[in-house]
């Protein structure tokens, strides 16, 4: 049996939860022109942001790197352009009514995304990392506009954004976003700030300006 790719009343009894989380990602297939003029046309229309997945490395000395994997995604509420690590809120395109677009335009992400009437069931319909890694061919081509809309380059972008992420999870930003998000972010803290012990500090060093000392509590909470 072919499973339902839509169900608005499953998700209007949820309140829209997934996109409470994050954005869509979008796959290449959504756009038809990803030469640097059709990126920069898709960029321009302020729905959507270059992001960043990080993989983590262990090497031989026992120090743990990062390396960014660069896609497209919705734009979440108040997130620029360029949002390459950050604590991910709700969707911009998330309205009273549902979704801004229609099923038909809807980002690859969320198309891929198969509704339940119970939302711990809802389950992506195919494997989202393979789609993802059709990306890797646009990397270079991604990283011009990040230091085109930033001015800096993609690696000091992205060592500003982990550090004010560091600094939303000392300021309690953390607390008001979604339990997932909660539970993503806390579980790559550990190897993020053995990755960025740098920009772990600064971030501690803005935060005690506030004349409280603090360090990131990165347990994971326990489901009820």
């Amino acid at each position: 049996m072919e499973e339902k790719l839509e169900n608005k009343e499953y998700c209007k009894t949820c309140g829209g939860y997934c996109c409470k989380k994050s954005g869509c990602d979008y796959y290449p297939c959504d756009f038809k022109d990803l030469s640097f003029k059709g990126l920069t046309n898709i960029l321009s229309e302020g729905n959507i942001s270059i992001v960043s997945f990080l993989y983590f490395e262990k090497l031989p000395n026992d120090k743990i790197i990062y390396t960014p994997f660069l896609y497209l995604r919705a734009r979440n509420i108040d997130r620029d352009i360029v949002d390459l690590v950050s604590i991910k809120k709700t969707c911009s395109m998330l309205r009273e009514d549902g979704c801004y677009y229609d099923f038909k335009h809807r980002p690859s992400g969320g198309v891929n995304f198969v509704p339940a009437s119970n939302r711990i069931n809802c389950h992506p319909k195919d494997n989202q990392i393979l789609h993802l890694k059709e990306w890797n061919r646009y990397q270079k081509v991604l990283s011009k506009f990040v230091k085109r809309y930033c001015g800096i380059s993609l690696e000091d972008k992205l060592k500003e954004d982990i550090e004010n992420l560091f600094y939303e999870c000392l300021s309690g930003v953390l607390a008001t976003v979604s339990i997932d998000e909660q539970e993503d972010i806390k579980r790559m803290l550990p190897l993020l700030i053995q990755a960025a012990p740098l920009e772990y500090e600064k971030a501690c060093n803005r935060y005690k300006e506030k004349g409280i000392s603090k360090k990131i509590n990165y347990s994971s909470n326990k489901r009820k």
